[in-house]
């Protein structure tokens, strides 16, 4: 018969035994190969001290990968819960750690939670027990250096990834849609050929010119589901439920050019388990780590094409459905240009023909500083929809003409003015960064200046640092115009295959009659719209249209 001499006042007190638990606990920060850690060591280990001093009706907790840090492991709070109930009268483990490694909760478990409940504990290693009252005075400083070993472990964990992230091997857990794992490196993304087409439709439609919810209308419309399916699985409508924010976060991925991003979040704090989101500005990233599914300067347009999509303004319930959001920009402030709706009829012709006028027609442009800033900001720049809509059309099918007309003629005065603007642009580049180089060279020489003569105490250490940091802020600035100078350049050299990218643009579109989307966001890059003037009896206005990869014409 099974029989308990662990604590005879308490099996007086209770009408069924108490028994005695047997708690084990390894993680993975423990370590896979340590022998005498693992749960079939602590198990034969705390089974025999058991039984060699008396306690016979024992029951093992195991939590098996459960890190030591906090306390919400299932067979813990199992255990606490049968505490509470008066199952158990005695706690044993194989050392202190194995209760956990969080110093402040081990504490209050061995010193208050377990006396509370007239249970005793044991951790037989480190030849602790609760009964002797010398063990317990020495108890709180082993919790605090195992709490030492776990933040240790925990940084040396962390500082691993850290570092092979930004070698750019992918460290997280489920590949984004279209990319999968190498099976030769498990850090290494490939190409998934199933999902990756779903990827080049997303960024294809966005080229285009489609929002985020104008994308998933189109992909549900095409039943495509929103996650890699196994052949042959039934799919319910869940799996083509797209959303804007899944569409956005897509079309936000440097995955998609063959980047890496090292970390988006970051742990507040060793033992929280809350996150703080890193902004996608400050993000690292790290190029070049695997087969890009969308080539860069595809990708790097969708951002520009995202990031100039202007808010949804409220209190503005316009049927006309503004086809050149975010291209249209006034020409004197450069801020975006908000449609306005005028709801009732401009004229009395309208009202004797009894014809509806087009939402077109009732539509119009006007300047965003001066809408809400007023005159003293900028003038109102305004300009009919209509006479927008018909401009842009005739100077894209007029450039589309010459195009088709004498290909050779029109590409040959495209590379010139290309080429004369590159050697300006550039030349203009060239000098600024000469100029900003030789700023900072000079703010060095300050410094050393600033130094010496604090060093002799010329200068008070208060006004040496206000100086300084000062001087700290140019430079930086400086420092980060001149990177952009430097890519600018780069870019500049390209412009041979931009006239080729834009000839190849501009043909496809020599028969058309009427404005889109897709259209306006294949060939314009912005459209800037001047003051009206008037001189004399005629009113004029000049709209200035920039293309893709060419600029004005």
């Amino acid at each position: 018969m099974n029989r308990n001499y662990n604590s005879k006042k308490n099996n007086s007190k209770n009408t069924s035994p108490t028994i005695t638990a047997l708690y084990c606990r390894l993680s993975l920060e423990d370590g896979k190969d340590n022998e005498s850690m693992s749960i079939s060591n602590q198990k034969l280990l705390l089974k025999d001290y058991a039984e060699k001093n008396g306690m016979f009706n024992c029951e093992f907790y195991v939590d098996d990968g459960f890190t030591g840090r906090n306390f919400n492991r299932p067979a813990f709070q199992r255990m606490i819960s049968d505490i509470e109930a008066g199952r158990i009268n005695c706690v044993i483990t194989k050392d202190l750690s194995r209760l956990g490694r969080n110093y402040i909760e081990s504490g209050s478990y061995m010193e208050v939670f377990f006396p509370k409940h007239n249970v005793r504990y044991i951790a037989v290693t480190d030849n602790y027990d609760s009964l002797n009252k010398q063990e317990m005075d020495i108890a709180p400083f082993k919790n605090i250096l195992n709490d030492m070993y776990s933040r240790d472990i925990s940084k040396k964990v962390l500082a691993g990834r850290m570092t092979r992230s930004r070698q750019g091997k992918f460290c997280g857990g489920q590949p984004p849609l279209g990319l999968m794992r190498d099976p030769d490196d498990n850090g290494h993304l490939i190409i998934d050929p199933e999902t990756a087409p779903v990827i080049r439709r997303i960024f294809d439609l966005a080229l285009d010119g489609f929002g985020n919810m104008k994308i998933c209308k189109v992909l549900m419309e095409e039943r495509i589901p929103i996650t890699r399916m196994q052949a042959g699985t039934d799919c319910d409508v869940n799996y083509y439920a797209w959303s804007g924010s899944r569409i956005s976060t897509i079309l936000r991925n440097p995955f998609y050019k063959g980047a890496h991003v090292v970390c988006k979040t970051h742990q507040k704090g060793i033992r929280s388990n809350t996150y703080n989101i890193i902004p996608r500005e400050q993000r690292e990233v790290i190029e070049d780590c695997h087969e890009a599914i969308i080539p860069k300067a595809e990708w790097e347009k969708v951002q520009q094409l995202i990031d100039r999509r202007p808010p949804i303004m409220k209190g503005n319930n316009c049927p006309y459905y503004n086809i050149f959001h975010g291209i249209v920009y006034c020409a004197t402030c450069g801020k975006s240009m908000q449609v306005r709706y005028e709801k009732v009829g401009r004229t009395d012709k309208d009202r004797r023909t009894g014809k509806e006028r087009e939402p077109i027609d009732k539509a119009y442009y006007i300047c965003q500083t001066y809408n809400r800033l007023g005159k003293n900001a900028c003038t109102s720049h305004k300009i009919e929809a209509r006479d927008l809509y018909n401009l842009v059309l005739s100077d894209i099918q007029e450039v589309a003409a010459m195009a088709l007309k004498d290909k050779e003629a029109f590409y040959g005065r495209l590379s010139r003015r290309m080429e004369k603007q590159y050697l300006a642009d550039t030349d203009s580049l060239k000098r600024e960064y000469e100029r900003l180089a030789q700023r900072n060279q000079e703010i060095d020489d300050t410094f050393i200046s600033l130094y010496a003569d604090k060093a002799k105490g010329i200068l008070t250490e208060k006004r040496f640092l206000k100086l300084t940091d000062a001087m700290e802020k140019e430079q930086e600035s400086n420092q980060n115009r001149m990177q952009e100078i430097a890519v600018l350049i780069s870019e500049e050299e390209h412009s041979e295959g931009d006239v080729q990218i834009f000839m190849g643009e501009i043909r496809r579109y020599a028969a058309i009659t009427e404005l889109d989307e897709t259209v306006l966001n294949r060939l314009i890059n912005r459209i800037l719209i001047g003051e009206p003037e008037k001189v004399g009896r005629v009113k004029t206005q000049e709209v200035r249209i920039v293309y893709n990869f060419v600029g004005e014409l």
